[in-house]
């Protein structure tokens, strides 16, 4: 039985990227950077310390892969992990891959107005579902 409802917050259903065995890595749906995403552990914990060594272990794995994908399919510059936890108490991480100019994917200029300093825009337009399908196709194409 459901705990929470993170997958719905961040609806799996339609931005599920790969599946591991602890994480569940998602398309982020507001999109403030190219190939934002969000990293869900499958099991509720409501802090990090509840993690064990595995979960970690798979965590860091998953970051290098991620990291990876993100290089190949958009030339990302930096990468950003936040785990705010405030409203969803759900672990999780919001991976926001970073760029110093725009890059054009799907018909969509994406811009990283904040570069190079932090970023947590929630005013930048909504991206459709049919472009972020695009964005989540490519990182799976290159995972």
């Amino acid at each position: 039985m459901p705990c929470c409802n993170i997958w719905e917050v961040f609806n799996e259903k339609d931005l599920l990227i790969k599946e591991y065995k602890y994480w569940k890595l998602l398309l982020r749906n507001k999109n403030i950077t190219l190939g934002a995403a969000v990293l869900i552990t499958k099991e509720h914990y409501e802090a990090l310390s509840e993690l064990n060594y595995e979960e970690m272990k798979e965590f860091l794995d998953i970051v290098k892969e991620y990291n990876k994908a993100v290089k190949a399919a958009f030339n990302h510059e930096k990468t950003n992990y936040l785990m705010l936890m405030m409203k969803d108490k759900h672990t999780h991480y919001h991976i926001l891959p970073r760029y110093s100019s725009p890059r054009n994917f799907a018909g969509f200029e994406w811009t990283d107005e904040d570069w190079p300093k932090m970023t947590w825009k929630q005013t930048k337009p909504e991206v459709s579902m049919e472009i972020l399908q695009k964005v989540k196709e490519e990182l799976k194409k290159n995972l």
